[in-house]
């Protein structure tokens, strides 16, 4: 166990399991009982789910079908209850609550998991990927396998999917023609040492913030500017407090669906399979919506007054290459797969 998990796992002397499980037959019977006798035995199973976006973002939508998938799935013994936009608290807390037991799920940008992983920090290593169906590919291979392996051995969670997201993109009140045009300049990032070593590259002053903060920060010139996907620039409505739209696409990170061991445990083989294959389901439609909606939103944000700025990536790229030698250098195995697909 690493020492993120040590000092996250030292606060609670037990974890408390929110999974409700309502028994089918004998009361006698507890659920290890039922489900060595069988997915017959397996009584309904109740999970929660946090996140940190609107209901109305592309991402939390996807997530309201990935409910409706389980429920599909596994013939309605999964039921799973959502607590979109912060109302489990920011990325960051909802993912450690996996293993406090606060929550059962958590889907978010897959960067979080820095929190209790330093796989984490690869998934937002700079100018990985060229297109968000270059990224994709690589998390439904062989990369992909491997960082579940490393997350399910490294944390008390079972990632169930690395689902597709569009490019994050940088919003500022100015244009970003060059790194040079962000010195000085506080952007909001992630509490992760990647996005931090990336930024300052870049020549910004990077700010680590929880994201349900971040529309206040920028409305009272706390922060000067953030990054991130056009669908959550646009359902934020940023648009109303920064005047420019910088395509820098310095990041394609995918959003990790995980779930805490002891509630994937407590579920039966089929209802786990029938979560993953609604997992499964969900992320090959959200790609070809991801790519749909990516010329749409530039549009929209455009019509809500941003100027959009396509600097030069070139130079952005160069700025960050030395990221991978420092901040990145336990990933060189990860690289490699990165290179091979």
């Amino acid at each position: 166990m690493n020492s993120r998990l040590r000092r996250l796992y030292g606060v609670a002397t037990a974890t408390a399991l929110t999974v409700t499980l309502v028994g089918c037959g004998d009361s006698g019977d507890g659920a290890d009982g039922a489900k060595a006798e069988g997915d017959s035995q397996q009584g309904n199973v109740s999970l929660t789910l946090g996140h940190v976006w609107p209901e109305k973002d592309p991402q939390a939508e996807a997530t309201a079908r990935f409910v409706e998938a389980v429920a599909d799935e596994t013939d309605g013994s999964v039921e799973i209850e959502v607590f979109p936009a912060g109302q489990a608290g920011g990325d960051r807390d909802i993912l450690e609550g996996l293993a406090l037991g606060t929550t059962d799920i958590w889907v978010g940008g897959a960067g979080v998991y820095n929190a209790v992983s330093d796989v984490g920090e690869f998934f937002v290593t700079p100018f990985m990927f060229d297109s968000i169906d270059e990224a994709a590919d690589a998390y439904s291979g062989e990369l992909g396998e491997a960082v579940r392996q490393r997350l399910d051995e490294e944390t008390e969670t079972t990632v169930i999917g690395l689902w597709p997201r569009g490019p994050r993109h940088i919003t500022t009140n100015k244009a970003l023609n060059t790194p040079n045009d962000l010195s000085g300049l506080r952007i909001r990032v992630p509490e992760n040492p990647m996005f931090i070593e990336g930024f300052e590259a870049m020549a910004a002053n990077p700010t680590p913030m929880e994201f349900p903060e971040v529309f206040t920060a920028l409305q009272q010139g706390t922060i000067d500017g953030q990054e991130n996907p056009l669908a959550l620039i646009q359902s934020s409505g940023f648009a109303q407090v920064q005047s420019h739209l910088n395509l820098t696409g310095h990041i394609i990170e995918p959003l990790a669906l995980a779930i805490s061991d002891s509630a994937w445990e407590s579920l039966s083989e089929k209802q786990q399979e029938g979560i993953r294959n609604a997992s499964d389901q969900v992320s090959e439609e959200f790609r070809d919506e991801v790519k749909q909606q990516e010329k749409q939103l530039r549009e929209e944000l455009e019509g809500e007054g941003m100027t959009v700025v396509e600097p030069d990536i070139n130079a952005f790229r160069k700025s960050t290459q030395p990221v991978r030698e420092t901040q990145g250098s336990a990933f060189a195995d990860l690289y490699e797969l990165v290179e091979q697909e």
